[in-house]
């Protein structure tokens, strides 16, 4: 994992699925490892960037968190999901920029959620 940030909620294979079920609103999930130098880079944006209709950043290292990037079928990385209300919502694709996330993540939360992986 990167340096650990306030600004980011660690999440692992144990307490994934227990901390995103019990969640309000909208959450933004990033999958990344620390020698992807474009999970690096988003890492340090996000939070600067970081759209109002969210709640929260939450982040799970995959060199860690094998289980979840399978689960997940993860073959990039960043790799982004949105969790609304405790349930998968969509996967959020974005370009690296402010503008182009937040107009993603408006796209996610006005569409139907998505069937979770």
């Amino acid at each position: 994992m990167p340096t650990p940030s306030p600004d980011w909620l660690p999440l692992d294979e144990f307490n994934f699925h227990p901390h995103l079920a019990a969640s309000q609103g909208a959450v933004l999930v990033m999958f990344g490892q620390p020698h992807c130098g474009a999970c690096r880079t988003w890492y340090r944006m996000l939070p600067r960037w970081r759209p109002d209709q969210l709640n929260a950043l939450a982040y799970v290292d995959v060199a860690v968190s094998s289980a979840l990037a399978h689960e997940f079928e993860l073959f990039h990385l960043p790799a982004f999901v949105l969790y609304k209300n405790g349930a998968f919502h969509a996967w959020v694709n974005a370009p690296f920029s402010q503008q182009g996330l937040i107009e993603a993540v408006q796209s996610a939360l006005s569409s139907a959620p998505e069937e979770a992986p």
